[in-house]
């Protein structure tokens, strides 16, 4: 987890297409509120060690730069035909 997760900071699941933000840091551990839960508080609260999250900013941008390099490969690829 990046230094800069604190409780408030908008956060995402590595793995999953799960989003909240920092609700409690417990030891190893961030505790979320799910953006997308059918569920209300408390039931929208998800627990999940701390290497399994990412900054959403950070997620965002990194996603970004993959398309990025994509349309980049693509445009390489039509250039040859």
């Amino acid at each position: 987890m990046s230094s800069s997760i604190t409780v408030g900071t908008r956060v995402r699941l590595r793995d999953q297409d799960i989003w909240g933000v920092v609700d409690e840091i417990v030891g190893r551990h961030v505790i979320i509120e799910d953006e997308h839960s059918e569920y209300e508080y408390p039931d929208n609260r998800l627990e999940f060690h701390q290497d399994d999250v990412i900054e959403a900013e950070q997620y965002i941008l990194q996603q970004q730069q993959r398309e990025q390099e994509l349309k980049e490969y693509l445009d390489h690829i039509n250039s040859l035909k």
